[in-house]
Formats: C-alpha cells, sequence, structure tokens
C-alpha cells in the first residue's frame, strides 16, 4: 500500500534508504520522479544515466544476435531490463555480481533474479572468467565498477585475453568506461591494445563521464 504513496510523493522531493554494503559502501534506493534509482555515493549503478548510456550502446553490438550474454557487473539489473523488455532479448543471460548486497536488491527492489534464461553468480569476473568455456558468448558487456572506480584487474592482457576467448565468432563486447580516466595495458592505451588483439575497436564518447567502447572479434 506503500508503494504508490511513495511513487506519488517522489514527484515532489525524492524518497531515499540507504544500505549499507562491504564491497559498495552506501547504496542508496531512491524514488526519484515515478522511478526507483540504484546509487552509490558518487555513481548511478541502475535505472538512471547509467541505463540511458548502456541502451544507447546496445544499439551497437546486435544483442538479439546473441543466443549467449555475459553481463560482468549486473547492479540493480537495469541491463537485463533493457534487453529484455525493450530489445526483446530471448537468449540466456548469465549475469557476474561481486556485491552480494547488490544481488539482494536486485532482487527486492527491482523485482530482477535468477530464472530460465538468467543465471546470477556472485563471483569477482576476474577471476571467474579465467575458467569460464571457451567460445559460448555471443555478447560480454563490461560494466566493472565500485562506486566511480575501475578495477585494477581492466588493465591486465590476462582479462582481455579471456573476455576475447570466451567469444565466439566475430562476438560483440559493450565496455563501460570513464572518458576521464585513460587506462592502459603495458605502455599502450586500452584501445590500441585492443585494436592489437584480435578485436576492432569503435570508441564513443557518451557524455562527459562515461565512454563506450564496442569491440568484435575478429
Amino acid at each position: 500500500m506503500l508503494t504508490p504513496l511513495i511513487r506519488l510523493l517522489s514527484y515532489l522531493v525524492p524518497i531515499t534508504r540507504t544500505v549499507q554494503s562491504e564491497v559498495s559502501g552506501p547504496l542508496e534506493v531512491t524514488w526519484r520522479k515515478g522511478h526507483k534509482v540504484l546509487d552509490t555515493r558518487h555513481a548511478n549503478y541502475s535505472y538512471g544515466s547509467l541505463q540511458q548510456v548502456l541502451r544507447y550502446g546496445l544499439l551497437f553490438v546486435k544483442p538479439r544476435q546473441a543466443s549467449h550474454t555475459l553481463l560482468l557487473g549486473l547492479g540493480g539489473g537495469s541491463v537485463v531490463a533493457t534487453l529484455r523488455k525493450e530489445l526483446g532479448y530471448e537468449g540466456q543471460i548469465t549475469a557476474l555480481e561481486l556485491d552480494p548486497v547488490v544481488i539482494r536488491l536486485a532482487d527486492a527492489e527491482f523485482g530482477v533474479r535468477p530464472d530460465a534464461q538468467l543465471d546470477i553468480v556472485c563471483a569477482d569476473a576476474f577471476d571467474w572468467i579465467r575458467t569460464a568455456p571457451a567460445s559460448q558468448f555471443g555478447l560480454v558487456i563490461v560494466d566493472l565498477f565500485v562506486d566511480l572506480h575501475l578495477p585494477a584487474g581492466l588493465q591486465t592482457a590476462d582479462f582481455w585475453q579471456h573476455v576475447r576467448r570466451v567469444l565466439y565468432p566475430s562476438g560483440y563486447v559493450l565496455f563501460n568506461t570513464l572518458s576521464e580516466v585513460p587506462l592502459y595495458v603495458g605502455n599502450d592505451e586500452l584501445p590500441t591494445y585492443l585494436a592489437g588483439a584480435g578485436f576492432s575497436v569503435q570508441d564513443l564518447e557518451v557524455e562527459r563521464l562515461n565512454q563506450l567502447l564496442i569491440l568484435q572479434k575478429l
């Protein structure tokens, strides 16, 4: 009974509930103008600007052609919602999320939970991908943030070699990163490294902070 009232009141003032997480720090579930979002202290995790950024990126990676999608970074599940409800995706999704509190919020607050087409795994993506089967995924979405910080593993050749290994031929990668924080693998900026590591690379600057790399396995 409270939800319709909270939704109505949120048009007047945001209504926030804070949940503590050892991994992500304070997580904020906020009703704002009739919609619910998941934020950290400094960043949107799901259903706000992040969903808009990834929705745009999905236009370039032909998700409906992928029978199996790997999502590295579930958050509140807004990518799952975009794939299924907006793009009509009916394939399998395997979603990795490091933070068990985030997984619980995805379920309780946003209705994103495991089902016949969605497998949610609480694990470190950098460890998990090393043992994932080869050539299993047609699309890998990399959205690995802790607040506004990018994990150091994104700057390792090992990670990107395994990303390429788990893709089937001509599969795509959608990588959400920060335009103000250049990433390097060794001495090469990440796009340069990836272009020499068996990917075609398209670089999209979406807004002031976010940048998307669209990769295709060659």
